[in-house]
């Protein structure tokens, strides 16, 4: 028959130190997973806002390349909540080397949107502001040198040539 020592008896459980540490471990590891996850969500958010925005600076420039006048392509652009402005602003760039001439001036148009990159808002509760996810107000601007081809046709049928019967 085996007696049990006070102190081997002891040493079997945990103490509620042991659990506590072992309790706040965990609670750390959760509270950072939480922390990232938002995180993601709210890079997520933001790269979407962003593809959209630079889709829609794309449309704009393929309208003024197919020939459209810069104060049409807004109208008939879709409304975008995201996009702030649209600015279009005609200059000439110099150019050595090209053809015959030595140097030669092409027009170009620098198409210059600004956009909202977060949908993110502050909630009050009780004149307490929250945070869910960044500043509203903030705007980036983006960009882009368009080039047109001085041959432009407007027609319905540009790419089709009529055939003589």
């Amino acid at each position: 028959m085996k007696f049990f020592s006070k102190r081997s008896y002891r040493q079997k459980g945990y103490t509620l130190i042991e659990a506590l540490v072992a309790s706040g471990v965990l609670l750390i590891g959760v509270s950072a997973a939480c922390s990232m996850s938002l995180s993601l969500v709210t890079q997520e958010e933001i790269n979407e806002r962003s593809i959209r925005a630079f889709n829609y600076l794309d449309n704009a420039a393929r309208l003024y390349r197919l020939g459209m006048e810069p104060s049409e392509i807004p109208a008939l652009l879709p409304n975008e909540p995201i996009v702030d402005s649209i600015t279009f602003v005609s200059r000439k760039v110099a150019a050595s080397g090209i053809g015959t001439s030595g140097t030669t001036s092409f027009p170009i148009m620098r198409i210059t949107m600004t956009y909202y990159p977060s949908g993110a808002t502050a909630a009050y509760d009780k004149d307490v502001e929250q945070w869910t996810g960044g500043d509203k107000a903030t705007t980036r601007s983006e960009h882009l040198d368009v080039l047109r081809s001085e041959s432009v046709q407007l027609s319905e049928f540009s790419r089709v040539s009529t055939l003589a019967p």
